[in-house]
């Protein structure tokens, strides 16, 4: 075993038999590294993702290549969901070093923790375009020893130029304020700029990102023309308030075909429900088959909020073959089976909770079988239509469902061994097809329930649960306004929602699942980084949690859910605000992590990597609370903050749509009310 056997993260676990002498990041790690005078090699990487899985079979799993790891390097192993500050900015160096980033994640360090050459996966032979990891290793530990003293100099210039804060977002020589409990201590800035003004730059902002996302539409399949294919869910959202506040038909008429395009396509899972973590086409056909929970929380808001508006769709130009009911039930659909996934399959029904991701790789198979538990050979299917016999059943009807079922991914979705994707044309939407597809959509499940499950990762990260409660709320506030809209009797979706059950099972979901961390919070003053279990959290955390607790007082009016919101609100503002310029750092000012290398910046970036970024979050959750309490101390640290992005909201566009959102849902929430 190596030095990994006492940690939680199961990424980490599934390496605790390598025969690399793995350590977690940590002091020793930095240290050993400079008794030895070697480079370190950082391998970051999560426990769902398939590429990670390959490198650690293809390489670190082999004694030679191992070999070379433990007499040339010292070697840290890190999980990117357990430590997004360390991956964040070492995603930023590789980057910036590779030209992409992504997961496995290979850096090579000094033993001071500065970068200084990297990439992602590298095979264990030469391929791709890209050399044979022993390769890189050898050469990499030769031009170490050989030119020590420029590369311990130009990793902390590299270090440097990467986080220069006029070039970015970055902030330098951070002044760290004094931890003291009475708020007006933590404000020193000009508070000249106002939430108002906030509010008049945003809308044209929104305009103007909007266009330009436009300007590189797909209007054949939605999103960005690109391949692969993200889901950008923060910027759809965007494009609903561009709609709402601007009256931009074009937007959210982008909107709506990009959301209907995904919940056709074989990044949904039609079977079991939720999203896949992207496509890697650009039809939407062929993902790469992880399940994350916060992709589906963030997906599950979107769509509830196209949802709300979809007795409008009649009055738009979109390119799908619906009427308005039809469509209600695709958006109804997807909605229905992401809170299937994410309440079934992720939820802890004994603790409540909710797990972090679902595998795309089932444990002990074969690396190279990507996403077998999802897809199927034609023989497969035919063997679960028909009752799980391979004979075709002579019944007339039988066949012509199953011949309408398999018509629709006919041609395309097909993966590399064959395998097939499920995916639907709109048309299996139309009045009265649905309904001849469900029973074979049930029959699938069927199937594939006798099949091995992927590993879920059941880490219950305070980031992930906040998202999907505050996700819950959002869901459980619109189904409630349309109680009456919610079961399309034409195609048999049924929701339940017309009646109470789903609204009192998200009720007691999510309350139940706060829980813990309010008992974290009153006990250590934080809400931890994991459910029911003190270490200490970053501002994602603490942001998602505010949005959760704000959510479950507005369905409740539990006037408890306030007081802790506030809490938390407090605590964000004395322990991640900057109080000089405005802005939120990631970890901590005073950080117990020790700030080693990369984790010596405190970062403060607005910019969105898939997901709002944890500026916008804090944002959002502290103008809310302002929006509930009044509180000047709320609006004065929203007001700065604004203030701070928003020089550089022009120059980023729909990359900071986390950001134009959080304001622009203000000024909706405030015209509303």
């Amino acid at each position: 075993m190596n030095k990994l056997k006492s940690e939680k993260s199961a990424y980490l676990q599934s390496a605790v038999n390598q025969p690399v002498e793995w350590y977690p990041w940590c002091n020793e790690a930095f240290e050993k590294a400079k008794e030895k005078n070697l480079p370190i090699l950082m391998d970051i990487g999560a426990v769902w993702c398939h590429w990670c899985h390959v490198i650690d079979e293809e390489s670190y799993e082999d004694k030679e290549t191992a070999d070379i790891i433990n007499d040339k390097f010292i070697a840290i192993k890190v999980d990117k969901d357990e430590r997004p500050d360390i991956d964040s900015r070492y995603q930023k160096a590789v980057t910036a070093f590779a030209g992409q980033g992504g997961w496995p994640l290979t850096a090579f360090l000094t033993y001071e923790g500065y970068f200084f050459y990297g990439g992602t996966y590298f095979p264990k032979e030469s391929k791709f375009g890209l050399p044979a990891f022993k390769t890189v290793l050898l050469q990499i530990s030769k031009y170490y020893a050989e030119n020590e003293k420029s590369v311990l100099e130009q990793s902390k210039d590299f270090y440097r130029e990467l986080f220069d804060e006029t070039k970015g977002f970055a902030v330098k020589n951070v002044n760290l304020l004094n931890q003291a409990n009475d708020l007006k201590h933590v404000f020193a800035g000009n508070y000249n700029f106002s939430l108002k003004d906030a509010e008049k730059k945003v809308k044209k902002l929104a305009s103007d990102s909007a266009k330009e996302f436009l300007l590189h539409f797909d209007h054949e399949n939605g999103g960005l023309d690109e391949a692969p294919k993200f889901y950008y869910f923060p910027v759809l959202e965007m494009l609903y308030y561009d709609y709402l506040l601007n009256s931009n038909k074009e937007s959210l008429n982008a909107g709506f075909f990009t959301l209907a395009k995904i919940a056709l396509g074989g990044v949904f899972d039609h079977v079991d429900g939720g999203f896949h973590r992207y496509s890697t086409d650009k039809k939407w056909l062929i993902p790469h088959f992880e399940k994350l929970a916060s992709d589906n929380a963030s997906g599950l808001r979107v769509y509830i909020k196209y949802y709300s508006l979809v007795k409008i769709y009649s009055g738009l130009r979109l390119n799908l073959n619906l009427d308005m009911e039809e469509f209600q039930s695709l958006l109804l659909n997807a909605i229905n089976k992401t809170l299937n996934f994410l309440t079934e399959r992720l939820y802890d029904r004994r603790n409540g909770g909710f797990y972090s991701s679902m595998s795309a790789d089932v444990s002990g198979e074969l690396i190279t079988d990507d996403g077998s538990f999802y897809t199927w050979t034609e023989e497969e299917l035919k063997k679960a239509i028909f009752s799980n016999n391979a004979t075709l059943s002579h019944n007339e009807s039988d066949l012509n469902e199953a011949e309408f079922f398999l018509n629709f991914n006919k041609n395309d979705g097909t993966m590399p061994d064959g395998r097939k994707t499920i995916y639907f044309e709109e048309d299996v939407f139309k009045k009265g097809n649905y309904g001849k597809v469900i029973s074979l959509i049930n029959k699938l499940k069927e199937s594939r329930d006798n099949r091995k499950l992927p590993l879920i990762d059941k880490l219950k990260y305070t980031s992930v649960n906040g998202n999907i409660i505050y996700a819950l709320t959002e869901v459980y506030k619109i189904f409630k306004k349309n109680k009456a809209d919610t079961a399309d009797k034409n195609n048999n979706i049924q929701l339940n929602a017309h009646t109470e059950i789903l609204m009192n099972k998200l009720k007691e979901i999510t309350e139940k699942s706060i829980v813990p961390f309010i008992e974290c919070f009153d006990k250590n003053g934080d809400v931890g980084r994991f459910l029911g279990e003190y270490t200490e959290s970053n501002l994602e955390d603490n942001s998602y949690i505010l949005l959760a607790l704000i959510g479950l007082y507005e369905i409740t009016s539990n006037e408890e859910y306030l007081t802790y919101a506030k809490k938390v609100g407090n605590y964000i503002i004395i322990n991640f605000y900057d109080g000089d310029n405005g802005g939120f750092y990631d970890i901590r000012k005073t950080s117990k992590t020790p700030p080693i290398g990369f984790l010596n910046f405190k970062e403060k970036s607005i910019l969105d990597y898939g997901s709002c970024s944890s500026n916008a979050l804090a944002l959002r959750g502290i103008i809310k609370l302002f929006r509930l309490t009044g509180d000047d101390v709320f609006e004065r640290a929203v007001s700065s903050s604004a203030g701070y992005f928003i020089n550089y909201a022009s120059v980023y566009k729909h990359n900071i749509a986390g950001f134009i959102s959080g304001i622009m849902e203000y000024s909706v929430d405030k015209k509303n009310n």
